[in-house]
């Protein structure tokens, strides 16, 4: 009689739309009362969860997704609210970008090409610019290797010659990630032969400019480990900082909490 009473009250308290008519007469249990009676309970039988479970599966499904969902948000809205009261800023002159230059808000993200986690998120952040007239990305260096810095340095140097290029290059190397790792060079030149471009000409450049090249990923670099980025990705949007892969609800959420 007790288990199929507790079952009862998990089923009214753990699942939505549920409410609990209790007649003005009858007795309060109480609180701590209750407390220790469900712990009792669901410690002599376990299987009293499971079975509110299976009774209610789709409800139990949704009401523990509800609440999981809202728990992230009010963790996330709670970090935003200290990172928004502390400024950062970036340099991002002589950097690629995506979008609209003289767009209002900025999305900088530290990325390496040979990270699994920026290879998931770059379409993603992409198509978040794409989205979005008012906000542009602009790419910040964090290699973890010499083989990771080898494309970037292509990169850079790509986009300064040819913006739209650079992200061809970009997306291209992300797209063919273990063939770079296995031959960095002869990947990045079959990528801009494939454009038009002379391969040996564009790593001669590459070469010959590498001082240049890593004095703006060392920049990168530093300013990395000024705001503590720990990983890649690592995305700062308006102050707000985003860590790891990212989705673009997530990403319009950072940007409407932002700008409110």
């Amino acid at each position: 009689m007790k288990k199929l009473f507790i079952i009862t009250l998990l089923s009214f308290f753990l699942l939505p739309g549920h409410v609990l008519a209790v007649s003005s007469n009858a007795p309060v249990l109480d609180k701590e009362a209750f407390k220790n009676m469900l712990k009792e309970v669901l410690k002599e039988n376990p299987e009293i969860l499971f079975d509110v479970m299976k009774e209610n599966d789709s409800a139990f499904i949704k009401a523990i997704t509800t609440a999981s969902e809202t728990s992230r948000t009010n963790e996330m809205e709670a970090k935003w609210s200290k990172d928004i009261k502390e400024p950062k800023t970036f340099t991002g002159a002589n950097r690629p970008y995506l979008g609209d230059k003289n767009a209002p808000h900025t999305l900088y993200i530290f990325s390496d090409f040979l990270c699994t986690y920026c290879q998931k998120t770059a379409g993603t952040v992409e198509a978040f610019i794409n989205q979005h007239k008012d906000v542009k990305l602009v790419f910040k260096a964090y290699p973890k290797s010499d083989q990771g810095k080898i494309a970037l340095r292509w990169f850079y140097l790509m986009s300064q010659k040819d913006m739209k290029k650079a992200w061809q290059l970009h997306d291209t190397i992300f797209a063919h990630q273990q063939a770079y790792a296995n031959n960095p060079l002869e990947v990045l030149k079959e990528i801009v032969r494939q454009q038009g471009l002379n391969p040996e000409q564009i790593a001669g450049e590459a070469e010959q400019k590498q001082a240049e090249l890593d004095a703006l990923i060392n920049e990168d670099i530093k300013e990395a480990e000024k705001y503590q980025v720990a990983g890649t990705p690592y995305l700062f949007i308006n102050n707000l900082v985003l860590v790891g892969t990212q989705d673009l609800t997530t990403l319009e959420s950072a940007l409407k909490f932002s700008v409110k």
